[in-house]
């Protein structure tokens, strides 16, 4: 009896585990054999617009505050918030009484003066005549001429004291400095100005709200690309569904450092013809550094995939279908895919995202391999070059510092040859100017055919200007190519992470 039991026992181990293996297997095998999902993209054309992000407040062109020069109490108010003036249009009135009392007493004292001035004039020309018939002595000649000019120099203070009075009480008035409208009153009827030290404001007067400016902070890493008559957009929250525009006319040249942040002013006009637009108002500003219109794009999670175990066959890449498409001078050498360890630059706009391996390390913009902001090592190209720069570039580079007498061994270049070198450069093709795009390699991983379960192949393009979502393709690519954005789900084992597997036995795989 007990070794049959135990025969039974044996016998349900035996076929338990017979299942488990072989649902292991039929899982294995199912996961192995089903081929990666990738997310895709159809290379097309389109516009690609390359911005600089700012905010700023939205004021008037010209804007006046209109104060009073006088202490005394409002008596009289003949504008309020949004009234349109004119120049000279009186807008307040301040109580005139004690300025009117001051003016009569000075004319009082000046009539006063003026009678003792003809009394010493007829005294003067009387000693005159006296000492032309020797009956007075120098001495009172002299002093009779002295009381004179005394006398006529207390007329000329009791007429200026006459003026002064004058001019107060004119200032009881308060007119408009210019054509505009009110939009700020600081006032009311019955309140007492006083103005000692500072002239207390009265109104703010806005000369012409159909014209305004956005003075916008731009940040000390994107003003170098910002120039006048640069096209904008701006959005204000009050109107959040429409998009207006403006253009540079200013890049001021005093910094700004808050919070160790630096800023430069930019000044953008706006025409605010059907003043939705009002001062105060806060722009989120996007000006337009570079744009190409209709060329071939190519969405920026593209750029971000890694396929570590695809060789990089810069054969393989096929000329662009855009050959008005305009490029930079520089032309970066061909990239290659090493197994999470590839280089790349900086992608104004985008992020680490899918697909990225750990590997990766993100070079820093604009820096040569040689060095930084002094010029570095030999051959750096004193940090105006790329990373990507070709042997020819590095060569033009070093030829042009011998010819400006910089030697890398006497430590880093003075402003003024870092200036004449980056002129030079720009001359000579080395570097783009400023304003047009730097041009760089970049990896992107093609489906032959468009077909999804076909082996993806690795392309070298050359990558524009960029508006943080797609980018400009210079050349690598031609408009219908489907290229890889993503997985949608596990890769075969060994190229990638593994997908959850449901286990029958349990309440599923834990994520951590």
């Amino acid at each position: 009896m007990a070794s049959s039991r135990l025969a039974s026992t044996a016998l349900v181990v035996v076929l338990l585990a017979a299942a488990g293996s072989g649902y292991y297997y039929y899982q294995h095998s199912r996961t192995a054999e089903k081929p990666p999902a990738y997310n895709t993209a159809v290379i097309a054309k389109g516009n690609v617009r390359q911005v600089v992000t700012a905010t700023g407040q939205l004021d008037a062109v010209l804007s006046v505050d209109v104060g009073s020069q006088i202490s005394g109490l409002i008596v009289k108010l003949h504008a309020d918030f949004n009234t349109v003036v004119k120049k000279d249009q009186v807008i307040a009135e301040i109580d005139p009484a004690t300025y009117k009392q001051k003016l009569r007493q000075a004319e009082a004292d000046l009539a006063s003066t003026k009678a003792s001035n003809r009394l010493q004039q007829l005294n003067t020309v009387r000693t005159r005549d006296l000492f032309a018939k020797a009956l007075v002595t120098q001495q009172d000649l002299d002093q009779a001429e002295a009381l004179l000019a005394q006398s006529n120099a207390a007329l000329l203070t009791r007429e200026a004291v006459v003026e002064n009075a004058n001019v107060d009480l004119s200032r009881c008035t308060i007119r408009s400095p210019i054509d505009g409208m009110v939009i700020s009153k600081q006032t009311e009827e019955g309140k007492t100005v006083a103005a000692s030290l500072n002239s207390p404001t009265l109104f703010t007067i806005a000369n012409d709200l159909a014209k305004m400016q956005i003075t916008a902070a731009v940040a000390e890493a994107d003003v170098g690309s910002v120039e006048n008559a640069q096209p904008v957009t701006f959005t204000v929250d009050a109107f959040p569904g429409r998009a207006f525009t403006g253009q540079v006319t200013q890049v001021r040249n005093a910094p700004k450092t808050s919070q160790n942040v630096v800023t430069y002013e930019t000044i953008i006009t706006v025409d605010n013809r059907d003043l939705k637009l009002r001062p105060g108002m806060t722009a989120n500003v996007s000006i337009v550094v570079a744009s190409r219109d209709s060329t071939i794009r190519i969405p920026n999670s593209a750029l971000r995939v890694r396929l570590p175990d695809v060789p990089v066959s810069s054969a393989s890449a096929a000329p662009a279908a855009s050959p008005a498409t305009p490029t930079a001078a520089a032309t970066p050498a061909t990239a290659t895919v090493a197994s999470g360890g590839e280089r790349r630059q900086r992608d104004s706009g985008s992020s680490s995202g899918e697909g990225g391996g750990n590997g990766e390390r993100r070079q820093r913009d604009g820096a040569s391999s040689g060095g930084g902001e002094g010029g570095g090592r030999r051959g750096g190209g004193g940090g105006f070059l790329g990373a990507d720069a070709t042997p020819e570039q590095r060569q033009k580079a070093r030829d042009i510092m011998t010819e400006v007498g910089f030697d890398f061994r006497n430590g880093p270049p003075t402003p003024e040859q870092r200036e004449q070198m980056r002129k030079l450069m720009i001359e000579r093709g080395v570097i783009p100017a400023p304003g047009e795009a730097t041009v760089t390699t970049r990896t992107v991983f093609r489906l032959p055919g468009g077909d999804k379960t076909a082996a993806p192949e690795a392309v070298s393009v050359k990558i524009g200007i960029t508006d943080g979502v797609n980018s400009e393709v210079v050349s690598g690519l031609a408009e219908g190519d489907v290229i890889i954005t993503g997985l949608s789900n596990a890769s075969p084992a060994g190229s990638g992470p593994q997908a959850p597997v449901n286990n029958p036995f349990g309440g599923g795989q834990r994520r951590f």
